[in-house]
């Protein structure tokens, strides 16, 4: 069996787009471009994260960046 690994990437490039969007909106409904580009990457890396695995380095980096997002509330179900 083989995966359809770019559907998969579109899959979670597409949700991070919209999960990432939402939150970076939901401390405040002005926040900077900075802000709402960081959020959605960090929402994208967050998806692919959650569909493949990781080798080290890469693995740790993930964790930390997972951590963090997940320590400040930005991976809760109401964004």
């Amino acid at each position: 069996m083989k995966a359809k690994t770019r559907e998969i990437l579109e899959e979670c490039i597409e949700t991070g787009v919209v999960h990432g969007y939402a939150i970076a909106h939901k401390p405040t409904n002005n926040p900077s471009e900075l802000h709402i580009k960081s959020c959605i990457e960090l929402s994208i890396w967050y998806e692919i994260d959650q569909k493949f695995i990781f080798e080290d380095p890469h693995r740790q980096a993930l964790d930390r960046m997972v951590a963090f997002n997940e320590e400040h509330g930005l991976y809760e179900d109401d964004a």
